[in-house]
């Protein structure tokens, strides 16, 4: 599996656990949308996998569904692939630490 698959089924399975989360705080793509600034057509292509969100938006959608960002975020064991390396697993959970924060804070998501 070489670096493009495995980002897709990351996607994948980011979009199974925002789908799955949504349907247990009983939403339906519409409202989740709304409560996140995005269309609809987004949300579904999010679910799907076909569209990563950015870590803002994550945050927001987090946010929404009442949850922490890492709790949208899978396993690499779900993907089936082996643990992150030190480094890029701490800069994730440095930006998903981050994106966390400033949705509970409500302040403002992104640079400037």
């Amino acid at each position: 599996m070489d670096e493009r698959d495995r980002e897709a089924q990351f996607n994948l399975e980011l979009g199974r656990n925002i789908r799955r989360l949504r349907l247990d705080a009983g939403l339906v793509q519409a409202q989740l949308a709304r409560m996140t600034g995005v269309s609809r057509a987004s949300i579904t292509n999010v679910e799907a996998g076909s569209q990563a969100p950015p870590p803002y938006r994550l945050a927001r959608i987090a946010e929404a569904l009442g949850v922490r960002v890492a709790e949208l975020m899978p396993e690499i064991s779900e993907i089936g692939q082996p643990p992150l390396t030190p480094s890029f697993a701490n800069a994730l959970a440095s930006v998903m630490a981050l994106a966390d924060r400033q949705a509970e804070e409500g302040g403002h998501l992104g640079p400037g």
